[in-house]
């Protein structure tokens, strides 16, 4: 499915009334922490995020290798890995310096679309006025139930395709509750895809709403509350 196609739930949606039409440079400049994601600044951003890419494909065949296949084998390699997790800590940390504005950003950081997090699948995003889509695959890291993404992680993913979408309300806040359920397993290995939109605005809240399919197939929807900070 393309990320340019609607899903099947979005297609008829009417406008929500209790929501400010939020001007497109306003919606941009909001959501820039996590999207577009810009190309690296630096070579060494650029490596940075090479070795994050290395370390996803380590991450994943790590979690699948047979513990009953050679074990002399797999003592070897732990042991290299070891070596080279070593090496790593031992170069320059951003945590030894002011971390930069590209430091900072989401695109670059976060656990699910951060070009550098190893841990990010990594989750792809983009914006259509005020709907927010994405997508992911998610490896074997991500498993709970045999096949399937912990429901930890689906929720988790929501919290972040909603916390880019709650951008709708004109303001960004802080998370403060969320529902997600589970209609059906998300599967493993399979594109999973995204949509969220704010549908209320009260104040300093924000209500999003959000869907998951597999292959057209709904398989979570959920809902949260974001609230921005007082102003000082």
């Amino acid at each position: 499915m393309s990320t340019t196609e609607p899903l099947p739930a979005a297609e008829a949606a009417p406008p929500h009334a209790d929501v400010p039409d939020v001007p497109a440079d306003v919606l941009a400049e909001l959501r820039s922490t996590w999207l577009p994601r810009p190309e690296p600044d630096s070579a060494g951003r650029a490596e940075r995020h090479r070795l994050a890419e290395a370390a996803r494909r380590l991450i994943e065949a790590v979690k699948l290798v047979d513990p009953e296949g050679d074990a002399d084998a797999l003592g070897s390699v732990a042991d290299e890995v070891s070596d080279l997790a070593a090496r790593i800590a031992a170069l320059p940390s951003v945590e030894q310096r002011t971390p930069s504005f590209e430091d900072l950003q989401l695109h670059e950081r976060s656990p699910f679309v951060g070009a550098a997090n190893p841990l990010a699948p990594p989750m792809e995003l983009e914006a259509d006025g005020p709907i927010v889509r994405a997508h992911a695959v998610f490896g074997a890291a991500y498993e709970g139930p045999m096949g399937r993404v912990h429901g930890g992680y689906v929720a988790a993913a929501f919290d972040e395709v909603m916390g880019v979408a709650q951008s709708g309300a004109g303001a960004l806040g802080m998370t403060a509750y969320l529902t997600v359920r589970m209609k059906r397993g998300t599967p493993l290995h399979e594109r999973i895809d995204y949509e969220a939109e704010v549908v209320r605005v009260e104040g300093r809240k924000a209500w999003v709403e959000a869907r998951s399919y597999a292959d057209g197939v709904l398989v979570a929807d959920g809902e949260g509350l974001f609230i921005r900070a007082r102003a000082v």
